[in-house]
């Protein structure tokens, strides 16, 4: 009989073709197993907050590289925030030490008749940008600034300046690049000037008036948390991880279980240099997690207040009986609008859960009763309520979507609540799941 022995390259041959065999079968049920999840929508509207939330609540978490990373980014961040509040109170031309609790009501009286021969709020807030602004508080303000920086008289040495202007000069000036060091520890006379300045009371004003300019939205939680952040022993929280700041500039997937699916989460970059790496990932799309910041309606857009005429057109005819656009006027929701109506309706997404995450709703909350909806919506005839003016904003999204057979999942958030968004992230996965089953025939 003749041998029927296999020599060592035929078995090592027979063993690679099962390994290949395995994995393209592993592949295969990872595809039929797996649902792929876009997170979108334009800069600073949380997107990263709510990939951190899945993280979180999944138990995926962050390995010890990622904590370093946010380690001198949550310290870069309160640094950042305090040089952002310093040019702006130059740009606002609030003086430090101004209180507006202290400020002689006949001062408002005077600077309300002068405000009244400027353009109405309307006019004023939706062609400039909010740059304009003319509120009595406002320009007493910037007459105190103008009083103080204006050049001495002759004879008349410099006006010396106060404790709180040095360490504000000292924050300009100031070299960061201790935050990518090893240590990341913060040197002492910064910590000092940043205390100096917090606890001015102009600087405290010029936060309230946010809007203006751009500030980040933890700003506050943040530098509250500064002598915690600065210190050489420093640890980040969970939630200082959520408050933190970074802008995504490449594409991230996280994978995570529920049940028997495997979701890949792929979160994009939202400002518009980022948006032409968006296109390779719209094959197999299961659903789309939108976001909005709905905070955002007295806020300019964050990149720039340009864009094309044509855009605002679309989104005219689209809502005819609610909107009328000045193309003047860009501000960050209506970049938002213009990003949803393209994202919505494109071509590739007819058939793909589309979830629309209005977020940073407690931001939303404390600006209505400073800034009413009808001074950057004159269309807006509700009442200045939270429950009509969510409605209001959802409406607004909702209506641009040209494929009526497909719903749109809407949820008012607050990304960095956990609890908050564990609950909504439970309703979401619900109807993820139901249509994946529904699409494997399984329902």
């Amino acid at each position: 009989m003749g041998s029927c022995a296999s020599s060592p390259e035929e078995v090592a041959a027979a063993a690679h073709t099962r390994e290949l065999d395995k994995q393209i079968r592993a592949e295969a049920d990872l595809s039929v197993k797996s649902v792929k999840l876009l997170l979108l929508g334009a800069g600073e509207t949380g997107k990263s907050t709510v990939l951190k939330q899945f993280k979180l609540i999944y138990g995926v978490g962050f390995n010890e590289g990622e904590l370093k990373l946010y380690r001198a980014t949550i310290i870069l961040n309160v640094i950042t925030c305090v040089k952002t509040l310093v040019a702006a109170m130059d740009s606002l031309r609030i003086p430090y030490g101004f209180d507006p609790s202290t400020v002689d009501p006949s001062l408002l009286t005077r600077e309300e008749v002068i405000a009244s021969e400027a353009p109405s709020p309307n006019k004023a807030s939706r062609e400039s940008g909010m740059n304009g602004r003319k509120d009595p508080m406002a320009l007493v303000a910037a007459s105190l600034y103008e009083d103080l920086n204006k050049p001495p008289e002759e004879g008349d040495g410099p006006r010396k300046p106060s404790a709180v202007e040095s360490a504000a000069r000292f924050i300009k000036e100031c070299d960061i690049t201790f935050c990518f060091g090893s240590d990341n520890v913060c040197p002492v006379d910064m910590a000092d000037a940043i205390c100096l300045l917090w606890k001015d009371t102009g600087v405290r004003y010029c936060i309230s008036r946010a809007n203006e300019y751009q500030l980040m939205d933890t700003c506050t939680y943040l530098i509250n948390e500064y002598e915690r952040i600065l210190s050489a022993e420093y640890k980040p929280t969970d939630q200082d991880i959520l408050s933190s700041r970074i802008m995504t500039t490449k594409v991230t997937e996280t994978k995570f279980k529920v049940q028997d699916l495997i979701f890949r989460v792929f979160d994009l970059g939202g400002q518009r240099s980022e948006r032409k790496k968006w296109m390779p990932y719209f094959d197999d799309v299961k659903a789309i997690i939108f976001l909005v910041a709905i905070s955002s309606y007295d806020q300019v857009c964050f990149e720039d207040n340009s864009t094309n005429r044509s855009e605002f057109l679309i989104l005219e005819l689209l809502l005819s009986d609610l909107l009328r656009f000045n193309s003047n006027a860009y501000l960050a929701v209506t970049e938002s609008m213009v990003l949803f109506n393209t994202v919505c309706n494109h071509a590739m997404f007819k058939t793909t859960a589309m979830i629309l995450f209005m977020n940073k709703i407690d931001l939303f909350r404390e600006k209505l009763s400073k800034s009413p909806i009808v001074e950057y919506f004159p269309e807006y005839g509700g009442e200045n309520t939270f429950d009509r003016g969510t409605e209001f904003f959802a409406s607004l999204f909702t209506l641009l979507n040209k494929t009526p057979e497909r719903k749109i999942y809407v949820h008012f958030t607050w990304a960095t609540d956990t609890n908050q968004i564990k609950k909504i992230l439970t309703m979401v996965n619900d109807v993820i799941l139901s249509m994946s089953m529904s699409n494997m025939g399984l329902l």
